[in-house]
């Protein structure tokens, strides 16, 4: 069956990407050189306690930049979805600390804040909720360069 009102879905795809991709919609991660070396998840998590509290309970997709040190040239690098009850817990993953059973990509974070890098993460709240599976895979098809996403690695 074709759903006949594709132009709606792709107007709102399109007004969606557009927030997410918003110089200032894109909120900064702190991650202090003394709390990143070692890696310190519990210092890290009181220094964004703020972003996390902002995120909790309204953020359902998710977009992660990186810029190099140096600079402030940012790349999308990933492209997620939660559901709002979860949020918080989810972007806390790819953060902060993770569970082993996550996909999360924390290893690709530690990575490149160690090296000297910046992270910034911006959010949408999709409402119906479901349409947030839509959106995320929609999003990564358009955005070849999310390189951290299985779909474009």
């Amino acid at each position: 069956m074709k759903y006949e009102e594709l132009q709606s879905l792709e107007n709102y795809l399109s007004k969606v990407e557009a927030e997410l991709l918003k110089e200032d919609a894109r909120m900064p991660v702190n991650y202090p050189e003394q709390s990143i070396t070692p890696w310190s998840a519990a210092e890290l998590d009181a220094i964004n306690q703020s972003l996390f509290n902002s995120v909790s309970g309204v953020a359902n997709v998710y977009v992660i930049f990186t810029a190099p040190k140096g600079t402030n040239d940012f790349s999308l690098r990933y492209i997620g979805k939660t559901t709002r009850k979860l949020a918080r817990q989810r972007i806390r993953n790819h953060l902060i600390t993770k569970n082993a059973k996550t996909g999360a990509k924390l290893w690709k974070i530690i990575s490149h804040v160690q090296s000297g890098g910046v992270v910034k993460l911006s959010w949408a709240t999709i409402e119906p909720e479901s349409l947030r599976n839509y959106i995320e895979e929609e999003l990564i098809n358009r955005h070849k360069e999310a390189d951290w996403n299985r779909e474009n690695a």
